[in-house]
């Protein structure tokens, strides 16, 4: 049963009340403060110093430093995938496929397995720009060097890369089956494999972010991927 204390606030970490700008703004901080000082040594009052507000703004929006860190890796998440959309333009040029630009999109198309091709190596990249922005695969590391020492601090590796991108895939995949140019009888799941499948190998090559992907091997590992899956799923 919730306390009218717990009723006043509402949902975990937020405060009662609209205050979208100062939430921000310690959000911003939090990313900046963990990232330069590592979980167990950043301190609440620095973070309210970096955000310009009140150590008790800080608590009333999140109320510990857990469920800060937990905010603000949420919202890494959130702010890489913000423009992910099923129908972006076109690609960067990275010189070695020529599905890239128009037509490429994950909606677009003509049929045919070269052109479910197109739409899966579109739609790497895109996985991959979201996968190694800088910022978020920093704090990627974080939580991965912090979690052991803070078991609390699971739930944020509990949900991977932003799930807007299985979505959008999912709708490719049935829109593709729907056509008649693919068989996939679980979209849900071909579409989370194939995401894991980029997502291994792009933090395999880049070191986990701490190495640039040049585009050449971005291109190899949207390709191999969705070669892989047109032969596995092609109708």
């Amino acid at each position: 049963m919730r306390t009218d204390s717990a009723a006043r606030r509402g949902a975990v970490g937020r405060p009662a009340g609209p205050q979208p700008a100062k939430r921000q703004a310690i959000l911003e901080a939090a990313v900046a403060v963990f990232l330069r000082e590592g979980y167990t040594r950043a301190s609440v009052d620095v973070i309210a110093d970096e955000a310009r507000v009140s150590k008790q703004t800080v608590y009333n929006h999140f109320g510990d430093k857990q469920r800060l860190f937990l905010a603000a890796v949420e919202g890494e998440r959130e702010r890489v995938a913000a423009d992910f959309t099923p129908d972006a333009g076109p690609e960067p040029d990275h010189g070695s496929d020529p599905g890239h630009g128009h037509g490429s999109g994950l909606g677009g198309g003509t049929g045919g397995a070269g052109d479910v091709r197109a739409a899966l190596v579109a739609f790497g990249h895109r996985v991959l720009r979201v996968l190694l922005d800088e910022r978020a695969s920093a704090l990627r590391r974080l939580v991965i060097s912090e979690v052991a020492r803070h078991p609390s601090l699971r739930p944020a590796c509990a949900d991977g890369e932003p799930q807007q991108l299985v979505s959008h895939l999912v709708a490719l995949l049935t829109r593709r089956t729907e056509r008649g140019e693919l068989d996939v009888d679980d979209p849900a799941t071909v579409a989370r494999q194939f995401v894991a499948l980029l997502v291994q190998q792009g933090l395999h090559q880049s070191m986990y972010g701490t190495r640039p992907l040049p585009g050449h091997e971005a291109a190899a590992i949207c390709e191999k991927a969705a070669d892989l899956f047109v032969r596995a799923y092609r109708r």
